[in-house]
């Protein structure tokens, strides 16, 4: 009797399920079954799939009776989403590049963008009528939709998957993110304000952050608009639903690097790449935590929202007074935002936890295979070289 008991635990123990064993922190039922039915519907590039008894060897000639890796099978379907990632931020860089071009075409010179002045310029430099505010804005629009486009549709990854909805067994956690979006803002601005005091020291023009400066205050309105609320839900369904959700079948902590590493080199702002890195790690950190897309879409908003605000008081402040406020306003956040937080956190027994997730294959070799990815080092090499050319010296 014992034998016979013992046989189906061997049994089951002699096989390899990669996508039936895998482990998503803090989803749903419906996340799992979705993301299962997805990496195991038959010929699906993308998907890390692979079911196999240990024992099992296959003939090969020369070779003799080997056994079948699932090693091999992760390395190559990782280097397929490396290749459509390179291929998706390509896409976002041809479309910053329409934008420079659209931007010099309006102003006679080269310009990296008609939102962004240098720290010691006026916001309303190029007082930008509404139809160019318009014409931005359908630009943004569209450097986010397309890449969106491309990967759904050559992923076909379930909408449950890419679009997570929080799991109702877990501890809302909304309030507690908002709060600390809106903290990391803050911080994020007093220390641009910082950098640019430096970099005006050393003759080097550090750029504000995105504003459309304009006489007509429509044009600001649409662009506050479109790059608070359109463009920031986009971002997130790009970085943190598709790209974010995409990779964690190779593990969290994976998905988790290359996708703040996307989202920093998604722009030629060379002096930005600091607030996109910090904004970038925390609302993955709560996507994560949370199990929502929602959460990083509201987070998203919260903070592009501040900046926008801040950005208004600079411009109808008097300038004397402008920084002290605008600073003012961030300090008074950052305080406020640390009594609610630690409140929540005592209250809720908050804790980060990003599971390894551990795959056959090692963070770092995860790792290398992404950063060596030929397309991928064109996309950096390109972003990267734009980003110094654009540095402008004061």
């Amino acid at each position: 009797m014992a034998e016979t008991a013992n046989k189906p635990r061997e049994k089951n123990d002699d096989y390899i399920d990669v996508a039936k064993n895998a482990d998503y922190q803090n989803q749903s039922k419906e996340y799992y079954r979705e993301f299962l039915n997805w990496r195991s519907s038959g010929n699906n590039p993308y998907a890390y799939y692979f079911v196999r008894r240990k024992s099992e060897h296959s003939y090969v000639d020369g070779k003799g009776y080997v056994s079948i890796s699932p090693e091999d099978t992760e390395k190559k379907v990782l280097k397929r989403c490396c290749r459509l990632i390179a291929m998706t931020m390509l896409t976002f860089v041809i479309f910053g590049f329409l934008e420079i071009f659209y931007a010099s075409m309006y102003t006679g010179e080269v310009t990296l963008s008609l939102t962004k002045v240098l720290s010691t310029e006026r916001y309303d430099l190029y007082d930008v009528p509404l139809s160019v505010s318009a014409a931005v804005c359908g630009i943004r629009t569209m450097k986010y939709t397309i890449p969106i486009l491309i990967f759904i549709l050559d992923t076909k990854i379930p909408k449950a998957v890419f679009l997570p909805k929080e799991d109702k067994k877990f501890t809302s956690m909304k309030d507690c993110a908002i709060v600390m979006a809106l903290m990391t803002a803050s911080f994020c601005r007093i220390a641009n304000d910082g950098l640019s005091a430096i970099g005006n020291s050393l003759g080097i023009g550090v750029y504000g952050f995105d504003y459309i400066g304009s006489s007509d205050f429509a044009a600001t309105l649409l662009f506050g608009f479109v790059n608070c609320i359109v463009i920031s839900a986009l971002t997130e369904v790009l970085f943190r639903g598709l790209i974010l959700q995409t990779m964690r079948q190779f593990g969290d902590v994976i998905a988790f690097v290359i996708c703040c590493v996307a989202e920093v080199f998604s722009s030629f702002d060379f002096m930005g790449f600091g607030h996109s890195v910090c904004l970038g790690i925390v609302i993955t950190l709560f996507t994560l935590r949370t199990g929502s897309i929602s959460t990083a879409i509201g987070m998203r908003i919260s903070a592009t929202s501040l900046f926008f605000i801040l950005d208004i008081m600079k411009v109808y402040l008097n300038k004397s007074y402008a920084n002290i406020a605008a600073n003012g306003v961030c300090f008074i956040i950052i305080a406020i935002s640390l009594v609610i937080y630690s409140r929540i956190t005592l209250s809720q027994n908050f804790s980060f936890n990003v599971n390894n997730s551990k795959t056959h294959l090692s963070v770092a070799k995860k790792l290398s295979i992404f950063f060596s990815h030929s397309g991928i080092m064109l996309w950096l090499i390109i972003d990267i070289s734009v980003a110094v050319f654009a540095i402008r010296f004061v």
